[in-house]
């Protein structure tokens, strides 16, 4: 069983305040802030800032993903122990990067999910960003572009999405009639996933000097929105190859630029894993050597 003192640290950051946390117990309020305290005391290190709402200290973070982790041993040692209980789904939290979700990462899953009876919280961010989650204790697994592990995890390379510049036929007569040019590139509507994605402004820096605010773009959350506005011809923008290839070979996309732009991925996860995790890791390692390249 995990720690009650680190139960009533868990609550009181979910609820966002002492008293709600006691309730959430059948507790005291004394008694929650009297096992913070002790925790605190153990650990030498204030976790909670205590403000309105309650929020953890740089120490109380990294004591989130930690946390997390027990949660995990915790359900699995008891379906283990007991497996004629009836425990309801394992629930994994795991970071994944919008366009891997929309292409190759359920793929990779399915079987693990069905056959190990899971249910997945997938939290989607921007991959450059997904680590922060881990980091966290929102995930216990994420898809990232950053190599590096931190302190306790791990990070295996999955391979190299390819990213094309693309655009509807129509929308390249229109606008690049002449190629892209930087006259052509500041009238002309990008689409941008989202305030993470700086995959286009550097593009067009790099290449054409342009900066952010230089040239107009829509603003397009989703892989499958951002899909189909560039085949509605509402605008260009950098979309996985593996994504495009079926609209390419139906002309519905054209390649308007030369170039890819590689983004290499890395899965990070804990050092120590639950068998749970261990499986779902080696299938998503399997399907992304499949589905991606790896161009070292």
């Amino acid at each position: 069983m995990i720690d009650p003192r680190l139960l009533a640290f868990e609550a009181v950051l979910q609820e966002g305040s002492f008293e709600r946390a006691a309730r959430r117990l059948a507790l005291t309020q004394s008694a929650v802030s009297q096992r913070v305290k002790l925790l605190e005391a153990e650990l030498g290190q204030v976790l909670l800032v205590r403000s309105k709402p309650v929020r953890p200290t740089p120490a109380g973070r990294r004591l989130l993903p930690y946390l997390a982790q027990l949660r995990l041993m915790e359900a699995e040692a008891r379906r283990a122990l007991s497996p004629r209980q009836a425990h309801g789904p394992l629930r994994l939290a795991v970071g994944v990067n919008a366009d891997s979700l929309a292409t190759w990462f359920i793929g990779a899953v399915a079987a693990v999910v069905r056959e190990e009876g899971l249910v997945l919280d997938c939290v989607v961010d921007d991959q450059d960003h997904t680590h922060a989650l881990l980091a966290d204790g929102e995930v216990l697994g994420c898809v990232s572009t950053r190599p590096d592990p931190m302190r306790g995890c791990a990070a295996e390379r999955l391979g190299v999405m390819p990213y094309l510049c693309a655009g509807s036929p129509e929308f390249r007569a229109r606008w690049f009639p002449h190629g892209l040019t930087r006259a052509a590139l500041e009238k002309a509507p990008a689409i941008v996933f989202g305030r993470h994605d700086d995959m286009h402004e550097a593009f067009l820096r790099r290449h054409f000097g342009l900066d952010a605010g230089q040239y107009p773009h829509h603003v397009v959350p989703s892989s499958e929105g951002f899909m189909a506005f560039a085949v509605a011809g509402l605008g260009y923008g950098f979309i996985p190859e593996i994504q495009a290839r079926a609209h390419l070979a139906r002309g519905e996309l054209v390649d308007l630029a030369p170039e890819r732009e590689d983004v290499v991925l890395y899965w990070h996860h804990w050092q120590v894993q639950s068998p749970v995790m261990a499986r779902l890791a080696g299938a998503i390692a399997e399907a992304a050597a499949n589905a991606l390249g790896d161009e070292r």
